[in-house]
């Protein structure tokens, strides 16, 4: 059973928010087929200091779920929904984290909406092409073939298999319970083309991705050091592409650090979201003949 909320209206249909605890506005966004309810095991901690607004981006969970002719799916939309979203609820700034897919939007949302993000934690966020380790994966991106495999013959035990083997480091944290949550609402209508459009724009992103280098918001990185779906690898670069960005390393761990290392996580996140706000402040280059007079 999803947690308790509401329904926000934007422009390509509802996105439900569940909104927990007291305190200055966090904002939290989820990754590819997934919702507010794998956000399961650090929400009552953080609400604890803030309050909490865990929405399902369009598509997945309990939001509507548009026709891929109708929405985009790619980073730069769900940056506009959420912005949208923001406004609908009447928060002109929070502090807000991101996973995996979510990371993408939470950064293109700082990078393309850089008034409403105070701070930015981003978990193994989906920003590069990932690396395409499952043979399954391929076929699904086939043309012709790929979507029919997607649609028909992706089943719940193929879903169950790819999040435990990709996902995270050890596959007994993910239970039935988990599973059989996010595989009922993947099949709702519409469903599995949301998740299908999304695969495509993901595993398509551009290697030179510029809105790593428009991000102004103090930013952290955290990563499993075992991920295999966004490697750690793809966090050192965003560590340097990001200016003044600060990256934490989850030991065993994979691609979900805070459903794996709960502990570890809030460990690291908690003193950054703590620390006073300073934005990067882009200092001009002085015209050549200042110099001279400085001189």
């Amino acid at each position: 059973m999803s947690l308790p909320g509401r329904f926000v209206s934007t422009p390509v249909g509802r996105v439900f928010v569940h909104q927990q605890g007291r305190g200055e506005p966090l904002l939290l966004i989820h990754g590819w087929m997934m919702s507010h309810w794998y956000f399961r095991p650090i929400i009552d901690a953080l609400s604890a200091d803030y309050e909490i607004f865990a929405l399902d981006l369009p598509g997945f969970g309990e939001s509507d779920r548009p026709a891929p002719d109708a929405f985009a799916y790619d980073l730069g939309a769900y940056a506009d929904i959420v912005d949208a979203v923001m406004g609908e609820l009447g928060l002109a700034r929070a502090d807000v984290i991101g996973a995996s897919m979510g990371g993408g939007v939470a950064l293109t949302l700082a990078a393309r909406h850089p008034d409403r993000v105070q701070r930015l934690v981003l978990a193994a966020s989906a920003v590069y092409p990932p690396p395409l380790r499952a043979l399954d994966a391929r076929l699904a991106l086939t043309p012709v073939l790929g979507p029919l495999v997607f649609r028909h013959l992706f089943g719940r035990r193929d879903f169950a298999r790819g999040c435990r083997s990709f996902s995270v480091r050890d596959g007994r944290c993910l239970d039935d319970e988990w599973i059989d949550y996010f595989w009922a609402r993947l099949n709702r209508a519409g469903g599995l083309d949301a998740a299908y459009a999304c695969m495509r724009t993901l595993t398509s992103m551009s290697e030179n991705n510029a809105d790593p280098g428009r991000v102004r918001a103090p930013t952290l990185l955290v990563w499993g050091d075992e991920d295999r779906l966004v490697p750690l690898a793809h966090g050192k670069r965003l560590a340097r592409a990001i200016a003044g960005a600060r990256l934490e390393i989850v030991p065993a761990a994979g691609h979900m650090p805070f459903i794996e290392r709960p502990a570890e996580f809030l460990r690291v996140v908690r003193p950054f979201l703590a620390a006073p706000a300073t934005p990067l402040v882009e200092t001009p280059i002085p015209p050549r003949h200042a110099h001279s007079v400085a001189r």
